[in-house]
């Protein structure tokens, strides 16, 4: 009796004909995101409110690529832009909302009332705007995924950083209720926690990938801080069929940070 299983190979993930919509997507993550998508056969929908960085990643005539600049917290402005990709390519297949503010550190009572409202109001209700502007789509194809870019700060607590840390808590807490309400529709949700990643961002505030690396990673397991690359590749394989029953949960790529 022969009990030897037969081989499997590892297929690359193949997002052809998928239609990508993602938010803050101007910003060194959400561009990483949409590479990879592009790369593996996805047409993206680029959506950031800042209409001169979206020119600067030299789009503009890219037959797999449409471009929207609007702010998120505009509930109308949210549903047109969904409307277009809808218009345009028939369908969204995956909506990443990856768009975030950080507000200045304070103790949660030297927050002023802006600041606090900055937090709420693009990363987690424009977040649940666009979520409500393509689900109804989703489920008339009984298919789609929702994924919510959150953070470890959405999980654990930063000395001044409640704004931003209640907001991703918020996206876990929403793919979650997303993920329960639709799941008998054959709709996926979930969040992706990021620690802390070389970004562009974090290179301005520390003035070096070394000063960076010297003033974080002792705080990681793992012992550096995270890549773009890593965190997009990780988006994508959570796009694909591989992932297909996973839903309703939050994925850290924090290098072990929120394990301590």
């Amino acid at each position: 009796m022969n009990t030897t299983l037969p081989a499997m190979r590892a297929q690359p993930i193949d997002l052809a004909g998928q239609v990508v919509v993602i938010t803050g997507a101007a910003g060194d993550l959400g561009w990483a995101i949409a590479q990879a998508c592009r790369a593996a056969g996805a047409r993206v929908a680029l959506c950031d409110h800042d209409a001169g960085a979206l020119a600067e990643r030299g789009v503009a005539g890219c037959a797999d690529v449409l471009a929207f600049d609007f702010d998120l917290a505009d509930a109308a402005a949210a549903e047109a832009a969904v409307g277009r990709v809808e218009a345009a390519w028939g369908r969204v297949d995956v909506l990443v909302n990856n768009a975030a503010v950080v507000t200045p550190g304070a103790k949660v009572c030297d927050l002023d009332l802006a600041q606090w409202r900055a937090a709420l109001d693009i990363n987690l209700t424009g977040a649940w705007l666009m979520s409500r502007a393509v689900l109804p789509g989703m489920r008339r194809a009984r298919r789609g995924l929702v994924l919510n870019v959150a953070s470890q700060l959405g999980s654990v607590a930063a000395p001044g950083r409640g704004a931003y840390g209640s907001s991703k808590a918020g996206l876990i807490a929403l793919a979650r209720a997303i993920a329960v309400d639709y799941a008998d529709e054959g709709i996926r949700a979930l969040s992706l926690s990021p620690g802390a990643v070389l970004t562009s961002r974090v290179l301005r505030r520390y003035g070096s990938a070394e000063a960076a690396t010297a003033a974080l990673a002792p705080r990681y397991p793992a012992g550096r801080l995270g890549d773009v690359d890593e965190v997009a590749q990780t988006a994508l394989f959570l796009m694909s069929g591989a992932a297909g029953f996973i839903t309703g949960t939050d994925l850290r790529v924090d290098g072990g940070y929120t394990a301590i």
